[in-house]
């Protein structure tokens, strides 16, 4: 009995008239806070001095502070499908480099003292650059307007570690996974809360760094993963449309009332039918009797 009630609910959810506003353009702002995924890299370590170099998969992993992200976006309402135009500039500070057991063990055998591995990353930032193309679902929660959407995302991003002014970065392909609610607040506007989870392709970058009076080039390579968490402004470019209201079913049409006849007596009979007859007249009053002299 449970899977037909919840087949019934995903009927009514997915046949309900879309939240967003049907068959017109729009553009957005988003603007939130953005937490990025440890980024699990593998590495190759170069002695500037001497040429000595070492590769290790499973070099380390880079943790991250809080940072923010904003977007543009514009798109058109198709009706319970949208498409969408999105750009977004994401910025982070770096934590710290987190290198592998291993690797701390083989660095400090060769005389570079790197302690537990745990090595703190001052003033570097990571900045992200993305265009994407997205498709989202919409649906709505009962009251006209009012209404959450899922979707996804492809395009290209462009990421950046950059340390007082100098950096590497590399461009690669991108996607990601979108939800959110939204709910109007005028005719033209409408605000909202979304979810975004984002991954780029795997990026190659390298950093120069000094340990113990020893240069040394740390070439990187890892995919970035972000969530964020960002509140929604946007312009529809039309008013809201007419609440949605189910057909009215006509109700059949009365059958037209049966003829009718008066009859001479007064009565109404059917059309059809035959008048009573008329009552027999009265029968003559009695004969006088004559009177005896």
């Amino acid at each position: 009995m449970r899977k037909y009630v919840l087949a019934a609910a995903l009927a009514a959810v997915v046949s309900s008239p879309a939240s967003a506003r049907d068959g017109i353009g729009y553009i957005g702002l988003d603007l939130g806070a953005l937490f990025p995924s440890g980024t699990s890299v593998d590495g190759k370590i170069t002695d500037v001095t001497t040429g000595d170099s070492a590769s290790a998969a499973g070099f380390g992993t880079i943790h991250y502070r809080t940072g923010y992200e904003g977007a543009l976006v514009a798109g058109y309402d198709f009706g319970m499908f949208r498409l969408e135009a999105e750009g977004a500039y994401k910025h982070a500070g770096l934590d710290r480099l987190q290198l592998s057991g291993p690797v701390v063990t083989a660095i400090n055998d060769a005389g570079l003292d790197v302690g537990d591995g745990n090595l703190p990353i001052d003033d570097t930032n990571v900045r992200v650059l993305s265009g994407m193309v997205n498709g989202l679902v919409d649906f709505n929660f009962g009251s006209p307007g009012f209404g959450g959407f899922v979707g996804a995302g492809v395009g290209i991003a462009d990421v950046r570690f950059s340390s007082g002014g100098e950096g590497s970065g590399d461009t690669k392909f991108a996607w990601q996974l979108l939800a959110g609610v939204r709910a109007p607040v005028s005719d033209n506007v409408d605000i909202g809360l979304k979810y975004k989870y984002f991954q780029t392709g795997n990026l190659t970058f390298s950093e120069s760094d000094d340990f113990d009076g020893d240069v040394v080039n740390l070439q990187l390579s890892g995919k970035l993963r972000t969530h964020s968490v960002l509140a929604s402004l946007v312009y529809n470019f039309a008013g809201r449309p007419a609440p949605y209201a189910p057909a009215q079913v006509a109700a059949p049409a009365s059958p037209p009332p049966p003829a009718t006849q008066t009859c001479p007596d007064g009565s109404v009979i059917l059309a059809t039918d035959a008048c009573p007859p008329p009552p027999p007249p009265p029968p003559p009053p009695p004969a006088p009797k004559a009177e005896r002299g």
